[in-house]
């Protein structure tokens, strides 16, 4: 039975015993798992390392893990794709993050639009969701959570190999675009603006098209994430 994967907020290598006092991992290890004393966990430290760990020492203000084992993480990203998602509802734009952490996205970078709904983005909320989402799904390092930012500012930190989907662009084939490292820029409901889209231009981003369909800004997410990284 494979077990279960934490992220801890400290380096793990040398280590021959580990210290969580994190009380909502504790929480969880102690009421919602049940671990105990004997128990064995998978701690990852982001460095791309799992450390298999056996807890020694379990209560509600500590746990003491005795470090058993080191391994690579067998789930890293192949390539460096970054996401600049328009912000959309918050259950949708959380469901984006989460499913675009599974699949292997390296940054997400919350981008305001002209078409944006206007909520008040909770950046600690999201950076839980996607550590769950990481751990969940195996993988040893997990995606920066980048500040929210407008589109002007967004298209200031772009580099060659960035595509913003829009229906009027070429289709994009999941061969097309292989470039080591990999940004898209995907709209909100709505759409991009006409402005919007002449500051695409002015910077020389291309359009691209994920198909003739209308998608909603998680779908088109979970789409483009899963051409760029999946096999």
């Amino acid at each position: 039975m494979r077990l279960h994967n934490f992220f801890i907020g400290e380096p793990i290598e040398g280590k021959r015993e580990v210290v969580v006092t994190d009380s909502s991992l504790l929480h969880q290890w102690r009421h919602v798992l049940r671990l105990n004393v004997g128990s064995q966990v998978v701690l990852c430290d982001n460095s791309g390392f799992f450390y298999r760990a056996l807890i020694k020492e379990l209560s509600f203000r500590l746990a003491r893990l005795e470090v058993l084992e080191k391994k690579w993480g067998d789930v890293v990203p192949k390539r460096h794709v970054t996401l600049f998602l328009a912000l959309i509802k918050r259950d949708r734009f959380e469901w984006a993050l989460e499913k675009a952490t599974e699949l292997g996205v390296s940054r997400i970078a919350p981008t305001v639009a002209e078409r944006s709904v206007k909520i008040r983005f909770d950046q600690r909320r999201a950076e839980r969701i996607i550590r769950e989402a990481a751990e969940q799904s195996g993988r040893a390092t997990l995606p920066v959570l980048s500040p929210v930012v407008s589109l002007e500012g967004a298209l200031e930190k772009v580099s060659d190999g960035t595509l913003a989907l829009h229906p009027s662009g070429p289709l994009l084939e999941a061969t097309s675009y292989q470039l080591p490292a990999t940004s898209f820029f995907i709209g909100p409901e709505g759409g991009w603006t006409e402005r919007e889209l002449a500051l695409f231009r002015e910077k020389n981003i291309p359009l691209a098209s994920l198909g003739p369909a209308t998608l909603r800004t998680e779908t088109a997410a979970l789409a483009i994430s899963s051409l760029a990284l999946i096999p």
